[in-house]
């Protein structure tokens, strides 16, 4: 009988080695299945056992995934959740910024519901292709794989300890900068959870460091795919831990994940305000930060894979700049050096206005030689450093409606960035079973876009200016850290 051409590659072949560069194989697989969305290729293992085992292989994700990656590299996505409304429901939706242009559309992912968007915390940048969220007001954490709608409840956990309830109690004296003024909602729990990948073992990790209600500081640990549930870390939790600002993510750079931690006093220089966190050995570390970085550093992120410091002086000194460390491994002395130094007064006043009235300014990646910055106004501007100019790309209120309470994120941010990348979230065999409280997800329909649509002008009252100050100590320095400083 002749053999059909179209039928997948063996899957035995596939998963123990690539096949030959001349076999209709690798036609198949590298050159037409790699360029399929994420979900197409997820509903074509139904075809058959050979076709899910085709798509399921090693080496198909790999290959899939690299072309994914390049293709993020050229025409990033960012990804946001639309505000709360009386249906109690979170929203994801994605949008492409082809050239860097600002996007013409965006396509709804999928919809949880009973899952107030009001109470989400989002991982800043997705890892491998999942995506962690959680209810703000108790441990309850969620992983998805938002291209595809798979997703997974984590079993139950150790409840934290709760923060004081007064205005301002809860953040560290002088911080007013990169935090609300108060508990966005109560109950409001001392911990912060990130996610995490080995690459030695293929095995996502989220790790959650908290207070517990006795005082101490603990970290656990959850292996996507392993039985057991939660467990104690290997290592020992450092007294460190005791600065951690509460229910803000880490972020995961090669290998790590890296907490902010909260200065001792206003205008402290303490350089060891980077917690880190190995995700294979699961060893407590730090990582040296100069010390005039240290005094004004108000974010990390992942910026290009770097592990990126934000310095925020916009309100004294009218400057916003990006640091990026060479390595921050525990083990060596890391060098920082400048990525890009914003002067606002070097903007048209329109745009030094905008940025002036955010709270939070984030970085999220390099697209088509810019850097995109998101904000806690559901914004995301791009700034192009040769010819020192800074334009807005994106606005949540042109895709969704944004209730006026809801003009800026309850926490951090609601956009973010979008991965289109293989990644299956396990469902049996985990010790995820009883006890869990499992989402209601609706995947977003085929074709269900949103088109960019007219909103009205925002006005920008300059007598109400909000000074996005890091420490008050900082209201009397107007000498911001040289631009082209090596440190």
């Amino acid at each position: 009988m002749a053999s059909d051409d179209s039928s997948p590659p063996d899957a035995k072949r596939l998963r123990r080695s690539p096949p030959s560069s001349s076999s209709p194989d690798h036609l198949l697989v590298d050159e037409i299945l790699t360029r399929l969305p994420i979900a197409a290729a997820v509903r074509l293992r139904a075809v058959s056992r050979a076709w899910n085992a085709a798509l399921t292989s090693d080496h198909f994700i790999l290959a899939h995934r690299a072309r994914a990656a390049a293709a993020a590299r050229r025409h990033p996505e960012l990804l946001f959740f639309a505000p709360p409304d009386h249906r109690n429901t979170t929203t994801f939706y994605a949008c492409s910024l082809l050239g860097g242009q600002p996007p013409a559309a965006a396509r709804e992912l999928l919809t949880i519901d009973y899952f107030s968007a009001k109470h989400a915390v989002m991982s800043p940048t997705p890892c491998r292709g999942l995506t962690l969220v959680s209810d703000g007001r108790a441990p309850r954490y969620h992983l998805l794989n938002l291209s595809t709608g798979d997703h997974r409840a984590l079993p139950p956990c150790q409840p934290a300890a709760k923060a004081h309830p007064d205005p301002l109690a809860w953040l560290p004296r002088g911080t007013t900068s990169y935090l609300p003024s108060m508990t966005p909602w109560r109950p409001f729990e001392l911990s912060t959870t990130g996610l995490g990948f080995d690459t030695a073992t293929g095995e996502h990790k989220v790790v959650r460091l908290f207070k517990r209600r006795n005082g101490e500081h603990v970290c656990e640990v959850y292996t996507l795919g392993k039985p057991g549930g939660w467990r104690p870390c290997a290592g020992r939790v450092p007294a460190s831990a005791a600065s951690i600002l509460p229910a803000l993510p880490p972020v995961f750079v090669n290998g790590y994940l890296y907490w902010l931690l909260r200065p001792a006093a206003p205008g402290d220089e303490q350089i060891r305000r980077i917690l880190s966190f190995s995700i294979g050995a699961e060893q407590f570390g730090s990582v040296y930060v100069p010390p005039r970085l240290s005094s004004r550093m108000c974010h990390l992120a992942n910026l290009d894979g770097s592990l990126c410091a934000v310095f925020d002086n916009r309100g004294a000194g009218g400057v916003y700049g990006l640091f990026t460390c060479s390595d921050p491994s525990p083990s060596l002395s890391p060098s920082w050096s400048v990525r890009c130094s914003i002067y606002l007064n070097r903007l048209p006043r329109e745009v030094s206005d905008e940025l002036m009235e955010e709270r939070v300014i984030v970085p999220l990646c390099t697209a088509g030689g810019k850097i995109l910055l998101a904000t806690g106004r559901h914004k995301v501007f791009a700034y192009d450093a040769e010819r020192n100019t800074v334009e807005r790309v994106f606005r949540m209120q042109e895709f969704v409606d944004v209730p006026n309470d809801c003009l800026e994120a309850s926490l951090l941010l609601s956009v973010g960035l979008h991965d289109e990348c293989i990644a299956d979230v396990h469902h049996n065999g985990d010790g995820g079973g009883g006890g869990e409280r499992m989402l209601f997800v609706n995947t977003g329909r085929r074709g269900n876009t949103v088109v960019k649509r007219e909103v009205p002008v925002e006005y920008h009252d300059d007598s109400d200016r909000r000074f996005n100050v890091l420490f008050e100590g900082f209201k009397e320095d107007s000498c911001p850290l040289p631009p082209h400083m090596n440190m």
